[in-house]
């Protein structure tokens, strides 16, 4: 039986790697589930429906106490009821349009209001109206930016949420366990195979690499496909916010087109994580130390980068920050640590440098070692 064979076989026998696989599913329809259940909200309709609700709301206060209703409010009730009007016809960019002039209105208040010093809220105002033009532009309802449920948006979610830990986890756990059992007290049995150290380091790659590569396009096309199942493929063109190199406040473009460039940020960061814990591996002996070790340096890592300032100020070299691919490609990981080197381009090279140094560690560790026991 050939290596990789006996590799994968190992990996597909071990119940654990089934529980890993069946509790990330399971995590998946949770967070579909939910998605479901709160997909009014954070949209123009749900925020109408609030608002309408709160007016009506104060105008039967006012006149319970014989008092004259507010202008402003019977305004604001006026204009929310003309967006579900328009929305309830489908006609959505008559909606959005509406909503843009009430934005813009209430940014050039803010503006001559507070003299241009909120300048959170004049970003926040220039957001929302850069988000209600893609929209007007494309005449498409509206969908939660928190709690996406169509295929592709949810593929993205996935990939923003859950493949950067959870799935890296998972492929820690599965390669740390599948590449230590190759030691039995300290003595490599992979080294009594015919075959070179660096046949022995290729296969086990390689083999590795398949794992991580079946692993990840198993869990994005069964996410994809549920979703599309649940609410529809939706719109390829659909909007996703941007964050410009700084600019305090976001665009929106196509969410197509990180589509693409998300997976290949995907596969790297799988291909690196394995090479790492391959290293690991031989290293330590040890499955424990190996699944700890690198889960505090490889997943600790990619969560803190936003968060310490050391870490994120030379977050461009380091591979883990690559793990999100769609922060990445937003420009929300450049725009929070002010790091606006972290991009695309500079992901791929540093993920692919970063598989070349380890797959070279590990040849030279593996060499050695043999040359080592070839003396003695």
């Amino acid at each position: 039986m050939s290596t990789p064979n006996f590799l994968f076989k190992q990996t597909f026998k071990a119940k654990l790697s089934w529980m890993a696989l069946t509790f990330v599913f399971l995590v998946i329809l949770t967070c579909l589930f939910f998605n479901v259940r709160n997909q009014a909200q954070d949209t123009l309709e749900g925020d109408a429906n609030s608002q309408v609700a709160m007016d009506t709301k104060q105008l039967h206060l006012a006149s319970s106490h014989h008092q004259r209703p507010s202008t402003d409010v019977k305004g604001d009730l006026a204009t929310n009821q003309n967006i579900l009007n328009a929305i309830h016809n489908k006609n959505w960019r008559r909606a959005y349009q509406i909503q843009i002039n009430l934005y813009k209105q209430l940014l050039r208040n803010t503006i001559v209001t507070s003299n241009g010093s909120d300048s959170q809220m004049i970003d926040n105002f220039k957001s929302e109206i850069n988000r209600y033009e893609a929209l007007a532009h494309l005449n498409t309802p509206d969908q939660s930016e928190e709690s996406p449920t169509t295929g592709i948006s949810f593929l993205l979610y996935v990939a923003q949420w859950i493949v950067p830990t959870l799935i890296t986890f998972i492929l820690i756990f599965v390669c740390s366990h599948l590449y230590t059992k190759r030691f039995a007290n300290q003595l490599d049995k992979a080294s009594l195979l015919p075959v070179s150290s660096s046949e022995n380091v290729t296969y086990n790659v390689i083999t590795g690499w398949f794992i991580a590569l079946g692993l990840l396009l198993l869990i994005l096309g069964v996410s994809f496909l549920i979703a599309s199942i649940v609410s529809g493929t939706g719109l390829a063109k659909f909007p996703i916010a941007l964050f410009p190199d700084r600019l305090s406040y976001r665009i929106y473009i196509p969410q197509d087109k990180l589509i693409l460039p998300t997976i290949i940020l995907n596969i790297l960061s799988a291909f690196f994580t394995v090479n790492w814990v391959f290293l690991f591996s031989i290293l330590t002996k040890k499955a424990s130390t190996t699944l700890f070790f690198s889960i505090i340096l490889l997943i600790g890592t990619n969560l803190l980068t936003p968060f310490v300032e050391p870490i994120s100020k030379m977050a461009q070299y380091l591979p883990t920050s690559y793990f999100n691919g769609v922060s990445v490609l937003t420009k929300w990981l450049a725009h929070n640590t002010e790091n606006y080197q972290i991009d695309f381009s500079n992901g791929v090279v540093v993920l692919i440098s970063s598989i070349i140094l380890l797959g070279l560690a590990t040849y030279s560790l593996q060499h050695h070692r043999q040359s080592q026991r070839a003396i003695n």
